[in-house]
């Protein structure tokens, strides 16, 4: 066992550059003490050996229909992998295995059998294009695929100009019973007109499987192959604010966020065996790190393959009833609306919240609905995920990102380079051991990215006196309006208390003579719900210069696959005239 993280967040205005992080040595010399990070191959080895028969992995159908394998049976199924990856494909460190899939108990088995095997995971979005998902299999020098038998021309047009020589196939229906799969995939391929067999060579999961099982060697050989702080995974970046790039990330970092969360939320570890319902995307980073936990934790991991529409949950909820619940305030929210939810909400014991700020509206509607505590994390790709966390007790202050995670530094930065003192707001820059190794192949984008020795996030907030961290805005949203800053999330929360307003954001639009013209773009509660008669809810709650000057109706607003608005395609639709 690792031992205890301490707790500690320290404010650090007025201080020179915190003093336990040597970024050359990469060390943290008080803060963490003797904290030496397990490895994922002991993660998995410790829960295989003390809870083997209880359930881990589940794949949750919108129709009821659920596979579940227990932590022995991954255990096994991820070290088959891991010797297929290995021995029968002879990788090597270093080399670069992707996997592109929706939620489902291959994807996480595959996943653990990458990082056991020693070699570096890369995830991709399911949703990419043939020419985004080429790019980054290029970007990666990616030379094995684990990929989703549902997107089989994609695929196949993808793989054109990589180094890929290997396709391992896997499906939604890995893992359950052969009558109940055959009855899936019958209902997939020619009912729903989802995926078939790929042209390209390749071998389906269970096929890598048995091949992997042949081998003998034991999989800590592959583990210790590598050090826990060379590269495990390269994390694409959202690309929210531009091209997305490669994140490189280290096995101790992940293993390291993951117990500093720990620390902040101990009843969670207390309680092994609780259900955790995961309808984030496991390739993203928000999802990567909750299936971690719930491997840490003992939990049971339910995952389902699409959360839209919302419908898609029904099933999961009633059959599994979990316990834990990890998602984003718009998701919430969303899930508020839907009668099937709200007429029979589920009891949980918690709620994590990320990606997003939580909205003070949604969190006591949420809280009072599920019973459910809340604990709200502040972070990033460059962070593995967490920066910071409200703990879910009388530590947390609504509002705020909570304290920095133990053997964190949070400083704020004055556009002049210095620190700010408690309540000034600049942007963010933290460091700790679960900040990037850097972005790969780009050494001028990373040394760009630091000063004195600190992450810089492109995020505005401010501390308090007490040390928590208050998130104000992105940098790159913030607004010129008339040679004031505005920030956007400021005006999102004005426009979401509109009782006509479902969801709203605004963006702006650069015009050449005046700076930034700010747009509200409005999905309607109330169908009869004006431009008039936002731009006056708007003039009483907000000083001229902050209000929309246009509103546009829109049926959905543009997100990220976790939840995030995305700003510049808003821009987008006024640039190009769609609205």
């Amino acid at each position: 066992m690792s031992a205890a993280l301490p707790i500690s967040a320290v404010p650090y205005q007025d201080q020179p550059v915190p003093t336990f992080y040597n970024r050359e040595a990469a060390t943290f010399q008080t803060e963490l003490g003797n904290y030496v990070p397990r490895r994922i191959e002991a993660l998995m080895e410790a829960a295989a050996r003390d809870h083997a028969r209880e359930p881990f992995l589940s794949t949750a159908l919108p129709n009821g229909a659920s596979a579940t394998l227990s932590f022995a049976d991954v255990e096994t199924h991820s070290a088959n992998l891991a010797r297929y990856l290995r021995d029968e494909l002879r990788l090597s460190k270093g080399d670069v295995v992707a996997i592109q899939s929706p939620n489902c108990i291959s994807y996480v088995v595959a996943m653990l059998g990458v990082l056991r095997a020693g070699l570096v995971l890369t995830n991709v979005n399911p949703l990419y294009t043939a020419h985004e998902t080429r790019r980054q299999l290029r970007d990666a020098q990616a030379c094995v695929l684990i990929t989703s038998s549902l997107f089989p021309e994609m695929t196949e047009e993808a793989l054109t100009g990589t180094r890929i020589h290997t396709v391992v196939s896997l499906s939604l229906t890995d893992f359950f019973a052969p009558a109940k799969k055959a009855v899936m995939d019958f209902m997939l391929q020619h009912v729903k007109k989802m995926g078939r067999p790929l042209i390209v060579d390749h071998v389906p999961m269970a096929e890598a499987l048995k091949l992997g099982a042949a081998h003998a060697t034991p999989v800590s050989d592959y583990a210790d192959d590598r050090e826990a702080d060379e590269d495990a995974i390269y994390q694409y970046s959202g690309g929210t604010t531009g091209i997305s790039k490669g994140v490189r990330l280290t096995e101790a970092g992940l293993v390291t966020n993951v117990d500093q969360f720990a620390s902040l939320s101990p009843h969670m570890i207390d309680k092994p065996g609780q259900t955790m319902l995961l309808v984030l995307p496991v390739y993203h980073v928000f999802g990567l790190f909750a299936s971690v936990i719930a491997l840490r934790n003992a939990a049971h991991l339910v995952l389902v393959p699409s959360p839209k529409p919302l419908s898609n949950l029904k099933a999961a909820f009633r059959k599994f009833r979990p316990d834990v619940f990890p998602g984003v305030s718009t998701l919430f929210a969303k899930l508020m609306e839907e009668k099937w939810f709200y007429e029979n909400p589920p009891r949980l014991t918690l709620t994590i919240s990320g990606a997003m700020a939580l909205s003070p509206q949604v969190r006591k509607e949420w809280t009072g609905l599920t019973g459910s505590s809340v604990i709200e994390g502040y972070g990033m790709t460059e962070a593995t995920t967490l920066i910071s966390v409200n703990p879910p007790d009388a530590r947390t202050k609504v509002g705020s990102a909570g304290l920095p995670l133990p053997g964190t530094g949070v400083a704020i930065l004055r556009e002049d380079g210095g620190f700010a003192k408690a309540g000034e707001v600049g942007e963010i820059a933290v460091a700790g051991p679960q900040v990037m190794a850097g972005y790969l192949g780009r050494s001028e984008t990373t040394a760009a990215a630091y000063q004195s020795g600190m992450l810089k996030t492109g995020d505005v907030g401010y501390l308090d006196d007490e040390g928590y961290l208050f998130i104000v805005d992105r940098s790159k949203d913030m607004l010129l309006v008339g040679g004031f800053n505005v920030f956007p999330s400021e005006v999102d929360a004005v426009l979401a208390e509109h009782k006509g307003i479902a969801e709203a954001a605004v963006a702006g639009v650069t015009d050449g003579d005046t700076g930034d013209v700010m747009h509200a773009f409005v999905v309607r509660r109330h169908p009869e719900l004006t431009e008039k008669d936002v731009l006056a809810h708007c003039a009483r709650q907000l000083t001229a210069y902050k209000r929309p000057r246009k509103v546009h109706f829109v049926d959905e607003l543009p997100k990220s696959p976790i939840g995030k608005v995305l700003r510049r395609e808003l821009r987008a639709l006024v640039n190009s005239g769609q609205v």
